[in-house]
């Protein structure tokens, strides 16, 4: 009996030492990972560091190969993968220098995925989220500057959004819902270009309906907000009489808060088809 138990366990051991790879020296890894990285072979680089951390876990380069996993997907395009690689990275290495890189790779990351602006805004909102994360944490980061740019990108999609949105309650008769988005649009995003156009749109639609102080209003804050836009000098041209002393934006809102209760200001919808051949889809211009 006591010569069958030892057979099976050398039998056993065979059979490990057979299937155990022999473990490739981390030198080695790290210079070949290195090559296909420098040569923008992101795929074979991302498997030559996985191979790194695998079978050297705690090697003295473990935490940039992490980063340059990272890295890699973003450079692959292969965005999710590197959301994924950048948050474990944050995660396992909170006090890393490499954070504010880390950060904006983040945000570039989930922008690469946003749409335009007639689509889901997630991906946008949280590019966005990621810019502001950096320039409050690492405000004097090289990598702050680069995040403060991008954050023009993603806050002109997000309000772009909005004012398509603040349109087409306009095209469909609800003025009261317009309104809504052209506040939120001041409250949220004031010095955006969307913003300015919308401001100039609702300073005409307006006049249409014959509401002089709210088309005042209108211009009064395209001009405050955007002076030396392309809209501010027409704006300017319509202005009649002395613009507000003060800021125009809380006083533009406080006078569409104030008209919310008028019943014109609010129509039933109009039954949009999603099958624009069936004549049914309106592309007439709007009557406010």
């Amino acid at each position: 009996m006591r010569k069958v138990v030892l057979f099976a366990l050398a039998a056993f051991a065979v059979i490990g030492c057979a299937t155990h790879k022999p473990s490739v020296p981390a030198d080695k890894l790290w210079t070949e990972a290195n090559e296909y990285y420098d040569s923008e072979a992101w795929d074979l680089a991302i498997g030559k560091y996985k191979t790194l951390l695998d079978q050297h876990p705690f090697d003295e380069n473990a935490e940039e190969a992490e980063r340059r996993i990272a890295y890699s997907y973003y450079m692959a395009k292969r965005y999710p993968e590197a959301i994924a690689a950048f948050g474990d990275f944050e995660r396992m290495h909170p006090t890393s220098e490499h954070l504010p890189f880390v950060e904006y790779h983040l945000g570039l990351s989930y922008l690469a995925q946003a749409t335009t602006s007639d689509r889901d805004q997630g991906s946008a909102t949280n590019a966005n989220t990621y810019f502001r994360n950096l320039t409050d944490r690492f405000p004097q980061s090289p990598w702050a500057e680069r995040a403060r740019l991008r954050m023009r990108e993603t806050r002109e999609m997000l309000s772009g959004h909005e004012s398509k949105i603040a349109l087409y309650y306009v095209r469909h008769h609800n003025i009261s819902a317009a309104e809504s988005r052209l506040a939120l649009l001041l409250h949220d995003y004031p010095e955006t270009d969307a913003t300015a156009e919308l401001l100039y749109a609702f300073a005409d639609i307006y006049d249409t309906r014959h509401e002089p102080e709210g088309a005042q209003l209108a211009r009064a804050a395209l001009v405050q907000q955007h002076p030396d836009g392309p809209l501010a000098a027409d704006a300017r041209a319509h202005l009649k009489g002395d613009p507000p002393a003060e800021d125009a934006v809380p006083l533009l809102i406080a006078h569409i808060d104030g008209m919310r209760a008028q019943a014109d200001r609010k129509e039933l919808p109009h039954t949009v088809s999603a099958y624009p051949d069936n004549g049914a889809a309106n592309t007439s211009t709007p009557t406010y």
